[in-house]
């Protein structure tokens, strides 16, 4: 089939080499290049130079939803159109356009997790099951009907990061079936139940504070939630502290939330207001990643005292 693939962060790319060894892949739409790192400058998205690499044609819309794009695409008169991350609400125009169909591939069973940030959603709130919709596009946000679904069980550590790795290649090859099905028609679709949605909203870099009131497996699920971005973080001396890796420990304690309880060679144990954390990973202000036992013996942290400022 004539496929457009439309797609913006690197975590796309697998989808669309995927799709590329059954099918033609005749356009790639992507972000526009943007100013990255610390110079600033214009970098190309990794869907953009995968697309350069094999010469297919690449489209960079400011808005999808442009008449001037519309019209290019239409040139193309794709079999179906995937969809992987791609970050702006396309028209009708688009979503009917292909011959078969518009398909998009989302990190979550919906209808739970409808929106920009489910994985890190799933882990927030502790969920133990997540997974891979394949769904036919719709105009309201993640509201398609659905054309398969596959589960995957969360590792008990396993952060954003890591299980964005996780469903990469269980999303491509979901992706590929559906098309497939698509093709032979044997593909089914079922209509999502709207009283079971929740939904995802971008995490800010708030989302990140680190708050030992929460308790300890709120506190351990926010920080493996906001790995890789933004960071879980707490103020510790008037400066950033990141805390990459953590722990719920199993024995509760009664002292102040904050109170550092242990140091010792595999980290730092804190309390909270129910139960404690073990503290694995960390990285000061204009630091590297450590471990945290290791910063803790260079900012000769002890007992007792508190990690993170009032």
């Amino acid at each position: 089939m004539k496929i457009v693939f439309m797609g913006t962060p690197a975590l796309a790319v697998p989808f669309v080499e995927k799709l590329r060894e059954s099918h033609e892949i005749v356009l790639v739409v992507t972000q526009p290049d943007k100013p990255a790192g610390r110079g600033r400058e214009t970098q190309m998205p990794p869907l953009k130079k995968w697309a350069n690499e094999y010469s297919i044609a690449v489209s960079q819309p400011v808005r999808a939803r442009d008449e001037s794009f519309i019209e290019e695409m239409r040139t193309y008169a794709p079999d179906a159109i995937a969809v992987v991350a791609y970050g702006q609400i396309l028209p009708n125009a688009i979503l009917e356009m292909p011959r078969l169909a518009c398909l998009n591939a989302h990190f979550s069973l919906l209808p739970r997790w409808r929106g920009a940030a489910p994985v890190q959603h799933s882990l927030l709130h502790g969920d133990a099951i997540t997974g891979v919709t394949i769904q036919h596009m719709a105009q309201k946000l993640d509201a398609g009907d659905v054309v398969s679904q596959v589960e995957y069980l969360i590792p008990p550590d396993a952060t954003t990061g890591d299980l964005w790795r996780d469903l990469t290649p269980i999303g491509a090859q979901a992706l590929s079936d559906a098309l497939k099905s698509l093709e032979n028609g044997t593909a089914t679709r079922t209509p999502q139940d709207e009283t079971q949605i929740t939904l995802a909203p971008q995490l800010s870099r708030d989302d990140g504070r680190v708050n030992w009131q929460e308790g300890a497996t709120q506190t351990v699920n926010r920080i493996r939630a906001t790995n890789p971005w933004p960071g879980a973080w707490l103020l510790h001396k008037n400066q950033n502290l990141k805390v990459w890796r953590a722990r719920v420990e199993t024995s509760p304690r009664n002292e102040s939330a904050g109170t550092i309880l242990e140091i010792d060679s595999d980290g730092i144990v804190v309390a909270t207001n129910d139960g404690t954390v073990r503290v694995l990973e960390v990285q000061g202000e204009g630091r590297p990643r450590m471990d945290a036992a290791s910063w803790a013996r260079g900012q000769r942290i002890e007992r007792a005292q508190k990690l993170g400022d009032d």
